[in-house]
């Protein structure tokens, strides 16, 4: 898809090395920093978070800090003028943007001791929404703030403000909206989401056109409608980056397992490789946690966001940026009292200031980032993953890009009928379902390519498609309510699986080699050739039916059927570790020459042979944890390794 928005800085984002990064609070006041602002307490903090490897803070003006407008009433409590909080003789005459000085001044020293640490800051701006407590500006009186003119003015022209004081200033990388916006007012329309990111982006850039400007938002959707107002293609339509703030107790399947398993990891990288492929936008990591020791304990933390930052690096992702920086000594005041998470160790440093576990692998990490200077080579995709453009498919996607991994292959997430399908071998539509699966264009593109010789993998759930004779070998076919919800599958390339569906598929006459069956014998998987291409076609969706089991990535060897898929288009790697519970990357930067990357998810050693498509030179550790005897690796539980290989 692409996008005609003002994306001007957009390419000196996407140029930036790896970003490595903290969402910043100071320790001792959180939310109050601007309130009991304290030089020297940031100036102290600043200097660690250089000192543990990091280059890039995001910060966070409290919105009514800085811009505490006060409404006058008049007769009947009806508001006459307005004026500041702390002087009503200050007005819009006076000060037009209602922006408090001695705020700016504070922002100022902020910015000041970021480049005294070489740091660049990420600039939440209006930031109300913070750590599941809302602080709205006290002037806020009921408006919506995404449709009311007097809020649209004052939001236009705090982001005014702040792009004309510090235009062009190096230390600031990047303007955001302010912290996960989607979630602070309900918002009316797409309509109404594509209007207000126009407005405030436009006023950024007017007065400041040096300076990227990312979303900042949370939990974006691919299909829109007035129940999922914000959306991926109008956010990049108005900004230069993309955030993900990936938790995965807050994203649909993505806390079924255990945080340190394969699919668990892969949340963050499949959803960033979504946005920034849906979005045609480089995309951040902008927020990622434990969520505490609780849920995730501190040597395990560090082993989360270890693979995570090979994962995403090996991915050609923008950085990854941990939340937050230190545990709380204020954690008796809002937003911290009330959720016992908030005080449960999410920083990287604790309240005495010694870094934890966690810290130390951003530090680590600062080594790869600096051996590759900055970014691994582009990464190979010659797999796509099909998006509907017509339904919300996550779920199936995220299952579809784990059975990807887990065989040996990484994919590109495309929207079939809007995108290229040329360039890529193998194409896979998961768990598709109902009347209306894809549009015409979309399901026309797909068949075109498979005629021009790709492989197409269709799964579904009593889905509608056209074609089915010639696309499949199906001559004869009935749906049918499926009476306990799943069916039982025997797929020929080795395992059995329990598929939850809401409908079956009887195939009764198809000229086309069957290679799954259900428990009665009936078909219901097939290989067929059409044109120059192959179709697979199974009546049953997988990837969906995955999504809702827990630890199905470990239990359920469903990789294997994506191997079969891997193989038929040629796109096993040219070096790998043949292991369904390792991520595997090949990034290679010219012929003959590439780096793999291997992230062990097993909480146990793993050791064996490096499998070689040719014969090949040389294969040398050079980031991570690996020991290597010729082709024999040995790879630490939770650790991760990067091989360059020459052939």
């Amino acid at each position: 898809m692409k996008h005609t928005g003002n994306s001007g800085c957009g390419r000196r984002f996407h140029e930036r090395k790896f970003l490595l990064g903290v969402n910043y609070w100071p320790r001792k006041s959180g939310v109050g920093m601007w309130r009991n602002f304290d030089e020297d307490e940031i100036d102290s903090e600043f200097a660690q978070i250089h000192a543990l490897g990091m280059d890039t803070v995001r910060v966070f003006p409290l919105w009514d800090d800085f811009q505490p407008i006060y409404e006058l009433p008049g007769a009947g409590n009806i508001p006459r003028t307005i004026g500041m909080r702390h002087n009503w003789n200050i007005t819009p005459e006076i000060n037009p943007e209602m922006m408090d000085e001695d705020m700016f001044r504070k922002f100022d020293k902020v910015v000041e001791l970021a480049g005294k640490h070489q740091l660049k800051l990420i600039v939440a701006l209006l930031t109300a929404w913070m750590s599941g407590t809302l602080f709205n500006p006290t002037w806020k009186n009921g408006r919506n703030f995404f449709h009311d003119s007097f809020m649209l003015k004052y939001q236009m022209l705090y982001c005014r403000a702040f792009a004309a004081r510090y235009a062009g200033r190096p230390e600031i990388l990047a303007w955001e909206y302010g912290n996960e916006q989607n979630c602070t007012d309900q918002c009316a329309s797409p309509e109404t989401a594509w209007v207000w990111l126009h407005a405030l982006a436009g006023e950024l850039r007017l007065h400041d056109p040096e300076t990227s400007i990312g979303s900042g938002m949370h939990g974006l959707h691919h299909i829109v409608s007035a129940q999922a107002p914000w959306g991926i293609a109008d956010n990049a339509d108005a900004v230069d980056f993309l955030t993900t703030h990936p938790y995965p107790a807050f994203t649909p399947g993505c806390f079924k397992d255990t945080l340190t398993s394969i699919r668990a990891n892969l949340h963050a990288t499949a959803e960033n490789r979504y946005l920034a492929d849906l979005g045609r936008r480089p995309t951040l990591c902008e927020e990622t946690g434990s969520l505490g020791n609780s849920i995730l304990s501190e040597p395990l933390s560090a082993a989360y966001l270890r693979m995570r930052l090979y994962s995403l690096f090996a991915n050609g992702l923008a950085g990854c940026l941990w939340w937050c920086y230190s545990d709380f000594l204020c954690g008796d005041e809002l937003p911290y009292r009330d959720v016992q998470m908030e005080n449960d160790g999410l920083g990287l440093t604790r309240t005495d200031s010694t870094p934890k576990p966690v810290a130390l692998e951003m530090l680590k990490f600062r080594s790869v980032v600096d051996r590759f200077d900055g970014h691994l080579p582009e990464l190979k995709r010659q797999a796509a993953i099909l998006v509907s453009d017509l339904n919300d498919d996550w779920l199936s996607v995220f299952n579809c890009f784990v059975l990807c991994i887990q065989a040996g292959f990484a994919p590109a997430i495309v929207r079939p009928g809007y995108e290229d399908l040329s360039q890529y071998r193998l194409l896979l539509a998961p768990s598709l379902s109902g009347m209306a699966p894809l549009s015409s264009i979309a399901w026309n593109a797909v068949q075109k390519a498979l005629q021009d010789g790709s492989i197409l993998y269709v799964s579904g759930d009593g889905a509608c498609l056209t074609g089915a004779d010639r696309l499949f070998g199906i001559s004869e076919m009935e749906q049918f309510p499926l009476s306990e919800g799943r069916e039982h599958v025997r797929f020929d390339c080795g395992f059995e699986y329990d598929i939850q569906a809401v409908f079956g598929t009887r195939i009764h006459h198809f000229d086309a080699e069957v290679i799954a069956v259900a428990s009665t014998g009936e078909p219901v998987m097939l290989k067929h050739a059409c044109g120059a291409g192959t179709a697979y076609f199974l009546s049953l969706p997988l990837e969906k039916s995955l999504a809702e089991m827990p630890n199905a990535a470990e239990k359920i060897p469903a990789w294997k059927l994506y191997r079969l898929f891997r193989d038929a288009a040629d796109l096993a790697l040219p070096v790998d570790f043949d292991d369904p519970q390792c991520e595997r990357y090949w990034n290679s930067d010219v012929p003959g020459h590439g780096y793999l990357s291997v992230i062990n998810h097993h909480r146990e050693t793993i050791e064996g042979e490096l499998l070689f498509r040719q014969a090949y030179k040389t294969v040398v550790p050079v980031a991570g944890e690996a020991q290597l005897s010729g082709k024999h690796l040995i790879l630490p539980p939770l650790q991760a390794a990067i091989l360059e290989v020459s052939f």
